[in-house]
């Protein structure tokens, strides 16, 4: 299993996590566009979506026929790989997870995970034009 995004799509979740830095920024990703989301955790190290937001998110991804993809969220000092509350609070195991790491802010680095049944696999992320 992998995730495949255009490359406009994942240089728009960059361009994301460092406007919301130094805070960790989150959104979602369907097959064609990037939805930001409020983190209204407002915090270094969690997210969490406004839940009225992101269910309007949902409810118009699903009114167009489009699918959730990938849930995004930065970690702006932390590593490339997801925290225990990131894998406790996994509620939508058939979406992939993407996390952008700061911790080099020049230099952000993009992991994706497959989270399910408490643990986290790393897949497969892929860029096309």
């Amino acid at each position: 299993m992998n995730l495949t995004l255009e490359a406009r799509i994942l240089q728009e979740v960059i361009e994301h996590a460092k406007a919301a830095y130094p805070n960790e920024g989150c959104g979602l990703v369907s097959g064609t566009r990037f939805i930001p989301m409020p983190n209204i955790a407002q915090s270094a190290s969690e997210f969490e979506m406004d839940p009225a937001e992101l269910i309007k998110a949902l409810r118009e991804l699903r009114t167009e026929g489009e699918e959730l993809v990938a849930i995004y969220h930065s970690h702006p000092h932390g590593p490339l790989r997801p925290s225990k509350t990131d894998i406790e609070r996994a509620y939508y195991p058939e979406a992939a997870h993407l996390i952008v790491s700061l911790a080099e802010l020049e230099h952000p680095r993009v992991a994706a995970f497959r989270i399910a049944n408490g643990e986290a696999l790393e897949i497969e992320l892929r860029a096309i034009v």
